[in-house]
Formats: C-alpha cells, structure tokens, sequence
C-alpha cells in the first residue's frame, strides 16, 4: 500500500468514526478552497465546488484504494467539479469582478493583487497547471494524475504558463522590487524537491550515498553538490529527475556539521539550489 496512512484514514470514516472524519475534512478543506478560488476567481463558487467536492468525495469513499495520495484523489474531484461548473457558465469571471482573495497565505499588497490578477489572464489550461503546481505544491506527476494529462503535456503548460506571467507582470512590477518572491517562481524550471544523503551521520573512509530528486520541465544539464571549501561534486544522472552521487569520505575529515549546497542546472540556464548539511561522527 503506497498511501497507508490515507487508507487508513478512510477505513475509519468508513467505520463511522466521526473524528477521522472531522480530521480529513480538516487537513484538506483549505487546500481545495484554495485551489478553487484560483480556479474560479469568485469566493462564492469556490465555497460552493468545495462543499461539492467533499459531497462527491463521500460518496466514492468506498471506492478510493490509495492508488493516489487523499490529496490528489481529493483535488482530481475537485477538478472535476470544476470543469462541469466551467462548462456550464461558459465565461471567466475577471478578478475585476470577483471580491479580493482571503487568503492568510497571501501576503495583501500591491505586488500579490498584480501577480493574482495576471494568474487570472492565464488559459484555463495553464492557470490549473501553475496553480496545481505553484500554489497547492503537487509534483508534475501528480498534477497529471489529477488533470488525467501526459507528464509531458503538464511541463509544457507550466513552461508556457511562466513566460506569459512574466510577459503580463513585466511592466507592471519593476525587477529592482523588494521582497519580491514570485519573480524566482517564474524563472522556476526547475527545483531540488528531495535530498537524501545516508549513512547518517558519515564517518570517515566510509562510502556516502546522496540521491536527488528534481522536479523540472527542462533539460536538466547538471546536479552538483557546492562543498564548504569551495569544491563541487557531480551527480550522476540516473533519470530525467533522479540524480545519485557515491563520494568515499577522506580519512582526514574533521568531526563536525557542514553547510551542502546542490544546484541544479537546465539546458536553458536555470538554476535552482537547495542548503542542506552534513555530519562527520
């Protein structure tokens, strides 16, 4: 079983244990709101698709088998209502129409009213694969799961959805602003989403065994780990996401904990990085 906890989780409710239910509810209801409210851009409807999708989610409860994480399933339902809903109304409601998003997560000024207005000038195709992607945090293959799209596909709408938000948010954000975050999400091709580095702690002479895991939609030219003096280690390529390094530790080093820093690099001159440590006994 590869989603224990969330299967087991669903056999209490399905026990009729009132506290795991009101616990799925809880852990999960924000993040489908959220994503509806992207989706929508009217506070209303996101209420609304999100009592309906827990609604359906009830009633397939049975039937869910942990195939997929509860978050994915729960966000493929909610997609789903989505789309029906969208069918339906046949236009997008502008971010001039709906109220201000409120949302704790979001900081309220200027710069997060311009970057959610250019959200709202997406496709509808690339707005659910940004959002899916930037804002709910699911990896592309989750995110194809839940679209029931290619892997492929999902990467090429996150690459095209970057550059028209940087096309949109241009002239209307200076680049010298201040703490202005998003601008790394839209030269984002790619992230370090998972570092492992065993045995833990190293000792020296013994082989350390590091495995990278990216999530991109480039080519990814190189993984290389940044040392505190200055030196760099290549990954070796094991896949178009995994990355895998095997470094004897030097007799002579030294007891202690040391700043890593892995970067990662695109064909096209992206570069994402990752501070972890490591520890010699």
């Amino acid at each position: 079983m590869r989603h224990w906890r969330d299967k087991w989780l669903v056999q209490r409710i399905l026990s009729g244990d009132s506290a795991a239910a009101e616990r799925w509810i809880a852990e999960h209801y924000g993040a489908i709101y959220r994503f509806l409210r992207h989706l929508t851009g009217s506070k209303e409807e996101a209420e609304d698709l999100t009592q309906q999708t827990f609604l359906r989610a009830w009633e397939a409860l049975p039937r869910y088998r942990g195939e997929a994480s509860l978050a994915t399933w729960l966000h493929a339902i909610a997609y789903h209502e989505y789309t029906h809903w969208f069918r339906s109304r046949r236009e997008w409601v502008s971010l001039d129409e709906s109220e201000e998003f409120c949302d704790e997560q979001i900081d309220k000024n200027l710069e997060a009213v311009l970057v959610r207005w250019a959200i709202s000038r997406l496709s509808p195709e690339h707005r659910e694969a940004f959002v899916l992607h930037y804002v709910q945090g699911f990896s592309v293959s989750e995110i194809a799961r839940i679209l029931r799209i290619p892997a492929g596909t999902v990467k090429s709408r996150l690459f095209f959805a970057r550059r028209r938000l940087q096309t949109l948010l241009s002239e209307v954000i200076p680049a010298s602003a201040g703490d202005a975050s998003y601008q790394e999400v839209l030269k984002m091709a790619v992230r370090i989403a998972e570092v492992t580095v065993t045995p833990t702690p190293l000792r020296p002479g013994v082989v350390a065994h590091a495995k990278c895991r990216v999530e991109t939609d480039a080519l990814v030219r190189r993984v290389y780990a940044l040392l505190p003096d200055g030196s760099t280690i290549t990954f070796q390529k094991v896949s178009e996401t995994e990355f895998e390094l095997n470094e004897t530790v030097p007799w002579d080093a030294p007891a202690g904990t040391y700043p890593v820093t892995l970067v990662a690099e695109t064909e096209t001159g992206e570069r994402a990085t990752f501070a972890t440590t490591i520890t010699i006994a």
